[in-house]
């Protein structure tokens, strides 16, 4: 399943700096760590987790 595709590799999550500004304005969020503060949300148990193409999707109620 390509939920644990991505669970397993959680240690390679990253991201440039302009998308680190790009999240962190999406998203709202007021932190230095936008890389971790996703991981967190993607352990999350009710995370959806789905891959489209060659992007990964996480969806959690906030």
């Amino acid at each position: 399943m390509n939920k644990e595709i991505l669970l397993s590799n959680i240690d390679k999550i990253h991201t440039t700096e302009m998308g680190i500004d790009r999240i962190k304005k999406n998203l709202k969020l007021d932190t230095n760590d936008v890389v971790e503060y996703c991981k967190n949300k993607v352990l999350e148990k009710n995370c959806n987790i789905f891959k489209q193409g060659k992007n990964w999707y996480c969806e959690i109620e906030i």
